[in-house]
């Protein structure tokens, strides 16, 4: 399928903005939340590689990616 596809080529362990952006216009809703909340978290952080943020950013330790209603997008905390 498309979508998957996508997720793995611009979402996958080694990611970019660019791909994120063009990910944004996928037309499934959970491709989208996807890639504005990686979007957001601009570190590598696991198995997961921001080509363009290879550091990880102490900061957001602990943290998960909520996307509200309106799309806007905010680190919270686990604990």
């Amino acid at each position: 399928p498309p979508t998957r596809a996508a997720l793995w080529r611009h979402a996958g362990l080694r990611r970019d903005a660019q791909g994120l952006r063009e990910l944004t216009s996928d037309p499934h809703l959970l491709a989208r939340l996807i890639a504005a909340a990686a979007l957001a978290r601009e570190e590598s952080r696991g198995a997961h590689q921001r080509l363009d943020f290879p550091a990880t950013d102490p900061d957001l330790d602990s943290c998960h990616m909520a996307v509200d209603g309106n799309g806007a997008v905010r680190a919270e905390r686990w604990d």
